[in-house]
């Protein structure tokens, strides 16, 4: 009779493995990605790329129509202003743009193509940091530069110089906890944007605290940022001009 138990046990248990892997060679069949996407993210006025920040800026999401409610994949668009995902698949998609610095907008459907797809999009940046110039002036670096409001309704809430050794410069990568006020100003309530204004801002570098950051000969990362104030938009990200390299030693 226990034998008879045991012989049963062996067969339903070498039953279950059998049809358990059966299951487990069939579970990777699913199609690879099968297509790439890139493109930039262009100034509908400039013609130009957009500059963001690498790791909080502005963000692309993905919905693949066609199936059951599901995750939304996030890309951020790099900091030059383009974005690329080389692990798409090929299918319809609504693509959102939100938590930008430039206006949000909807595209109801995209369509991925297998192999790839170069997909440009025109935006109106919340503002166009223009004429930037930053520069060593003696014992200090200056920052000097005008803004463009994308449209009238946009005010300026924040202006700031960052820095950082790294080439990723920006509000999140700003390097160093510096001393001073003269490197950011903060208007609240947020002012009105006037292109005639040339903004000045100024690190000193002579202050103990600043100076330890410049110890060594090397290149440093300054960049300047704009923030925006706009009604109803949801979250918005700094604008920037390209960033300066500037190689020195602090006097």
């Amino acid at each position: 009779m226990i034998k008879l138990v045991i012989k049963n046990l062996v067969f339903i248990f070498s039953a279950f493995v059998a049809l358990t892997a059966c299951d487990l060679f069939s579970i990777d069949n699913y199609e690879e990605p099968n297509a790439t996407l890139r493109g930039g993210i262009i100034d509908a006025v400039t013609g130009g790329l957009v500059e963001t920040d690498i790791q909080t800026g502005s963000t692309l999401k993905f919905k693949e129509l066609g199936w059951a409610e599901g995750g939304i994949l996030t890309r951020v668009v790099m900091q030059h202003g383009e974005y690329q995902d080389n692990m798409m698949f090929s299918g319809r998609y609504r693509l959102e743009f939100s938590e930008c610095n430039f206006y949000p907008f909807i595209l109801d459907e995209i369509v991925v193509k297998k192999g790839e797809n170069v997909m440009d999009f025109k935006v109106t940046p919340y503002i166009r940091v223009k004429n930037a110039n930053i520069r060593q002036v003696g014992n200090q670096i200056e920052a000097t530069f005008s803004l463009q409001a994308g449209n009238p309704e946009v005010k300026l809430s924040r202006i700031q110089l960052f820095l950082s050794t790294d080439i990723y410069v920006g509000e999140p990568y700003t390097g160093f906890p510096l001393a001073g006020t003269e490197f950011r100003q903060t208007f609240s309530p947020a002012i009105d944007i006037d292109e005639s204004v040339t903004y000045t801002l100024t690190l000193d570098l002579t202050n103990a605290s600043n100076k330890q950051y410049f110890k060594y000969k090397r290149n440093y990362y300054f960049r300047i940022g704009a923030l925006g104030s706009v009604s109803n938009v949801g979250t918005i990200r700094f604008n920037y001009a390209p960033h300066k390299v500037i190689n020195f030693n602090v006097p």
